[in-house]
């Protein structure tokens, strides 16, 4: 039986791969995440906006009890 000589494989050469390490003879993956800098603003602005619109929606209760209302919506 003939055996593959690995030495100088993607795996075992220093620096290729960065942050992948072999566990158990898987491919872990270290690396950071690989979203942009526009994609990750987008989400805090989305993120933002949804606790502006539940500010105003407790806001609105809070308003709505101390008036005498009823707020029986849900």
């Amino acid at each position: 039986m003939k055996y593959l000589n690995l030495s100088n494989s993607i795996y075992q050469q220093k620096g290729s791969g960065m942050d992948l390490t072999v566990k158990d003879g898987m491919l872990i993956n270290n690396r950071p995440n690989s979203r942009t800098g526009i994609a990750q603003a987008c989400e805090m602005k989305k993120m933002m906006k949804r606790a502006e619109k539940v500010s105003m929606y407790t806001e609105a209760m809070m308003m709505s009890k101390s008036m005498g209302g009823s707020c029986d919506m849900y």
